[in-house]
C-alpha cells in the first residue's frame, strides 16, 4: 500500500478529488479517445523518455502529480521511482494496474510540501499541473520545491499564453480553462527558484497551449 501524508494544499482542486471509478477512466476519457489526445500522449511519452535518456537507469526519478501511472512504464526502469499524487483515489489505482515494485515508492502529498530530502531526485517530472494555480505565489512555491527535492533537472509542463488558441478563445469570448502564462514569465519565476532553462518544446506555440520545458539547477 502507497504511504498517506498530511497535505496541507493551498489551492482548490477538484480534479484532485476523483471518486475510484473516475480515477479509472481518467486516461482513457483524455488520452485514448480523443484525437487530440492521442497526439499530445505521444508527445509527453516522448518527452518522458528523452527525460530518461538524460538521466538514466540508476537515476531516481520523482513523478509528481503521478496520476494514475501513465508514465509508469518510462519511469519505472530507473534505479528508484518515487509517485506523489494528492488524490488518493489515482494512487489506489496505479497500484492496482502496476503493483508496487521494490524500486517504487507511491506517496499521497502535498506539492509544495513533498515529503523527500533536499537533493534527493535526479529528476522531478511534473505533468499538467501548472495550469491549475491560479497566482504566482503557489507557482514559485511548487517551483522552489521541486527546485528543492532535484539535485539535477526539473521538467514539466504549462499552459502558453502565446498560442492561437488562447488569443481565439479570447477574442471570442469563450470561457479560458485553466490558467495561461507567458514562457518569458515562466522563466523569470524559475530563475527565482534556483533554476535555468536548457530546453523548450516546442520551440514556438502555433495553435497548442501545452508547452514542455527541461530546467537544471543552477
Amino acid at each position: 500500500m502507497f504511504e498517506e501524508n498530511t497535505c496541507e494544499i493551498e489551492y482548490s482542486a477538484g480534479w484532485a478529488k476523483k471518486t475510484i471509478e473516475q480515477a479509472r477512466n481518467y486516461e482513457s476519457d483524455r488520452y485514448s479517445k480523443p484525437a487530440r489526445g492521442r497526439r499530445l500522449d505521444r508527445k509527453d511519452k516522448a518527452f518522458a523518455q528523452k527525460l530518461y535518456g538524460m538521466v538514466g537507469r540508476d537515476a531516481h526519478i520523482v513523478d509528481v502529480p503521478c496520476g494514475s501511472g501513465r508514465f509508469f512504464e518510462i519511469f519505472s526502469k530507473a534505479a528508484k521511482l518515487t509517485m506523489v499524487d494528492y488524490s488518493e483515489s489515482m494512487l489506489k489505482v496505479a497500484e492496482e494496474r502496476y503493483g508496487i515494485p521494490e524500486n517504487v515508492k507511491m506517496l499521497q502529498g502535498d506539492i509544495v510540501s513533498l515529503p523527500l530530502s533536499d537533493n534527493s531526485a535526479d529528476l522531478c517530472f511534473c505533468m499538467r499541473f501548472f495550469h491549475h494555480p491560479d497566482n504566482d505565489k503557489v507557482t514559485l512555491k511548487v517551483l522552489k520545491e521541486l527546485s528543492r527535492v532535484s539535485r539535477k533537472y526539473v521538467a514539466l509542463s504549462f499552459y502558453n499564453r502565446n498560442c492561437l488558441r488562447y488569443y481565439r478563445k479570447k477574442l471570442r469570448g469563450k470561457r479560458i480553462r485553466g490558467y495561461y502564462l507567458s514562457f518569458s514569465h515562466l522563466v523569470e519565476l524559475a530563475r527565482q527558484a534556483d533554476l535555468e532553462i536548457i530546453e523548450k518544446r516546442p520551440k514556438i506555440n502555433f495553435v497548442e497551449q501545452q508547452c514542455l520545458v527541461i530546467f537544471k539547477k543552477a
